[in-house]
């Protein structure tokens, strides 16, 4: 779904890798599709969320095409993402991060352990009016550990 070490920039424009933001736990990677929320909204929606998935150790990064640097660079999210630690906001300036596309409205998520292995993944409808609270819940359960219907073997 996401190559772990193609280079992203970060709102600031400096170069980052998956890998390289990763927590001690794990890490959870959500792809955002063209028209999607703008990062700014990401961070104040799922500040509070993020920040708990950070105190376990598991880091919240939202990663949004090439053609949405509007979304990430623009300086409300870049003032947000200074301001916030988590989550974070990604621009794949190169196109090669997303192994494939995202559709357009929507998030696809994945959760990855601490060694980056996949662990479980989610789609989810920017359009449909219960998407945070899906959103959340796929988050709550990961910070906790559970398994969730969407896990997958390796």
């Amino acid at each position: 779904m996401f190559k772990l070490d193609d280079a992203l920039l970060l709102p600031d424009r400096r170069p980052v890798t998956l890998r390289e933001i990763a927590g001690s736990r794990g890490l959870v990677v959500a792809g955002v599709g063209r028209g999607g929320e703008r990062g700014f909204q990401m961070i104040h929606r799922l500040h509070d969320v993020a920040e708990q998935l950070a105190a376990a150790g598991i880091h919240l990064a939202f990663v949004y095409p090439r053609g949405s640097s509007r979304h990430v660079m623009d300086p409300i999210s870049v003032a947000s993402a200074r301001f916030r630690r988590h989550p974070r906001l990604l621009l794949d300036a190169d196109g090669h991060c997303l192994k494939q596309s995202v559709p357009p409205r929507s998030l696809r998520v994945v959760c990855l352990s601490g060694e980056l292995r996949r662990l479980a993944d989610i789609e989810i409808d920017l359009r449909d009016p219960t998407w945070e609270i899906e959103f959340r819940a796929f988050l709550t359960r990961h910070s906790r550990g559970e398994q969730s219907p969407a896990v997958l073997s390796d």
